[in-house]
C-alpha cells in the first residue's frame, strides 16, 4: 500500500552544527574508476518494504556482483520499521558507521542541507547512461539544494487519474482518454454524472476532490502556482491561487458531497483505492467510482486487488484549474543517495548508476513505478499484458512516462515533513469546517516562514 511506504511526520529535526559539528562537505566528487584490487565491499540500506522488495534488492545486489568486479554489495538491510529508518540512517552517519549507498524516502533536499548526504555533481556530470541530461528536471528538483545534486530518484511513481470505462460508456460517455474532462469546471460537471446517495450512503461517486499532503503540490501547479519558491528559498503557501484552489475543492464537496467527509468514509475508502484503515473496501477497483488520482504503482496494485470488479479501466492527465495554463503531474520517488562518511563514494555510485539503469528493468517488472532516469529501458508492466493486452500496457507506459516530463518540482524544501505536516493540518481544518481555506493556509504560511528561518539559521 502506497500511502504507508513513507510518513510525512519525517522532517529531519537535527541541526547541521548538531550533526556533523564543525565538519563542511566540500566539493562534488569525480567519475566512476577501475580497481585493481579485490571489489570493494559495499552495504546497501532500503527503508523497511515487502518481503517483495527486500527480496528484488537482494537480487539486484546478486546481478550486479555477477557483471563487474569493481565493486559488489555485501549487505542488503532493509530496515523493518518504516518510521525509525530516517533516524537509524542518520544515526549511523553521526556514529561513521553509515551504509555505503541506501534507497531513502526523505526528500534529499532535506537530508542534503543538513550535510547527511555527499553531493553527487561530479558523478552526474561524467556518468554516460545517468548523466545529468538523463533526468526530467522536476524530478531532479527534489535532489538540489544550494547549487548541489544529493541523489537521484531512480523510481519516481509518476500520478495520472485513473477512470473506469465500463462507468463511462455505460452512462453514454465517451471512454477514451482524448475525451476525459481538461479543466476543474468540467471534471466537476461530469462527477455529478456518476455520484449517487442513499441518505448518508454514498453509493457511488464520481471524483472525490479530497486533497493529501503529497497531492496538493500537483494541485497548485495545476492552477499556475508553486507552493515552494525554490529560488527564493521561499514557501508560498497563502498564494491566492492556492486558496483558490483548495476554496474550489472545498465546495465542490459541499455540493456533491454534502460536505460531509465522515460519511463519505463511513460508506467505503473513496479517497484512495486501497482498503480502509476500518477494513472498508476500496470503491474505484470494485466499481463504485468512476476516477481517482494515484500513481503508476496502482497498474500493479489493481490486478492484485481481491476485490477487483472493474475490467476496462485507463488512466489520464489531470485537468487544469481556472488560473493554469496547461496539465501537469507529480511523482513519489525512490530516491539512491551516499551519505557522508560512506566507505567508498565511487564504488557506491557504481551501483547507483547500476540501479538507475540496468536494475530498472528488473525493478519495474516487480514494482511498476515510473523509472526516473529517461533513457532507462523496461519491458511492459506485466500485469496490466496479462489483464489488458501489449498495445494498452505499451499505451500506459508512455503515458506515465510523458506524466514524469512534465512533473511540477516538488519533495524540494528543506523543512519537507514540517511543511507535510502543515498542509495535513490545513486540509483536516478546511474540511471540517473549522477554518476557511484562506485563514488556514495563512496560519499555515506563517508557521512554515518561522520554522524555515529557523532551521536556516542552524544550517549557518
Amino acid at each position: 500500500m502506497r500511502s504507508n511506504r513513507v510518513s510525512n511526520r519525517g522532517a529531519v529535526g537535527l541541526s547541521r552544527r548538531g550533526f556533523l559539528g564543525a565538519t563542511v562537505i566540500g566539493g562534488a566528487f569525480g567519475g566512476s574508476r577501475l580497481w585493481a584490487q579485490a571489489p570493494v565491499p559495499l552495504t546497501f540500506w532500503v527503508p523497511g518494504g515487502s518481503d517483495v522488495v527486500c527480496r528484488l534488492q537482494n537480487d539486484l545486489a546478486a546481478d550486479f556482483a555477477a557483471m563487474q568486479t569493481a565493486a559488489v554489495v555485501d549487505t542488503v538491510s532493509c530496515i523493518g520499521n518504516v518510521e525509525d529508518f530516517i533516524q537509524s540512517f542518520l544515526a549511523a552517519i553521526a556514529a561513521g558507521n553509515p551504509p555505503s549507498a541506501s534507497i531513502v524516502w526523505e526528500t534529499p533536499v532535506a537530508l542534503g542541507a543538513r550535510g547527511a548526504l555527499l553531493p553527487i555533481d561530479g558523478y552526474l556530470a561524467s556518468s554516460e547512461r545517468a548523466g545529468l541530461a538523463d533526468w526530467p528536471e522536476g524530478l531532479l528538483a527534489s535532489c538540489r539544494w544550494n547549487g548541489q545534486t544529493f541523489g537521484v530518484p531512480v523510481v519516481a511513481g509518476s500520478y495520472g487519474v485513473f477512470y473506469n470505462q465500463e462507468m463511462f460508456e455505460a452512462a453514454g460517455l465517451p471512454s477514451d482518454r482524448a475525451s476525459f474532462p481538461k479543466t476543474w469546471d468540467e471534471m466537476r460537471r461530469l462527477s455529478k454524472e456518476f455520484t449517487r446517495w442513499d441518505g448518508d450512503y454514498l453509493e457511488r461517486a464520481g471524483f472525490l476532490p479530497t486533497l493529501n499532503w503529497a497531492t496538493v503540490p500537483i494541485w497548485a501547479a495545476l492552477n499556475g502556482a508553486q507552493i515552494y519558491d525554490a529560488e527564493n528559498n521561499r514557501v508560498a503557501l497563502n498564494d491566492e491561487r492556492i486558496v483558490e484552489m483548495l476554496a474550489f475543492g472545498l465546495d465542490w464537496i459541499n455540493e456533491e458531497y454534502k460536505g460531509d467527509l465522515n460519511a463519505i468514509d463511513r460508506s467505503g475508502s473513496f479517497r484512495e483505492p486501497y482498503p480502509s484503515g476500518a477494513g472498508l473496501p476500496p470503491a474505484f477497483p470494485e466499481g463504485r467510482q468512476a476516477g481517482i488520482e494515484s500513481g503508476s504503482w496502482l497498474m500493479g496494485d489493481l490486478n492484485n486487488a481481491g476485490n477487483l470488479t472493474v475490467e476496462r479501466w485507463n488512466v489520464a492527465p489531470y485537468a487544469v484549474g481556472p488560473s493554469g495554463s496547461a496539465s501537469v503531474s507529480g511523482t513519489w520517488p525512490n530516491w539512491l543517495v551516499i551519505p557522508k562518511g560512506s566507505n567508498d563514494p565511487d564504488a557506491a555510485w557504481s551501483y547507483i548508476e547500476f540501479l538507475s539503469t540496468d536494475g530498472v528493468r528488473k525493478w519495474f517488472a516487480n514494482v511498476p513505478e515510473t523509472p526516473g532516469n529517461i533513457n532507462a529501458q523496461v519491458d511492459l508492466p506485466t500485469a496490466v499484458v496479462e489483464s489488458r493486452g501489449a498495445e494498452f500496457a505499451a499505451d500506459v507506459l508512455e503515458f506515465f512516462r510523458g506524466q514524469s516530463a512534465v512533473a511540477t518540482p516538488m519533495w524540494n524544501v528543506p523543512i519537507q515533513g514540517f511543511l507535510n505536516d502543515q498542509i495535513d493540518l490545513v486540509l483536516t481544518r478546511v474540511y471540517a469546517k473549522e477554518a476557511t481555506p484562506q485563514a488556514a493556509l495563512a496560519e499555515a504560511q506563517a508557521n512554515c516562514e518561522a520554522e524555515l528561518s529557523r532551521v536556516m539559521a542552524e544550517l549557518q
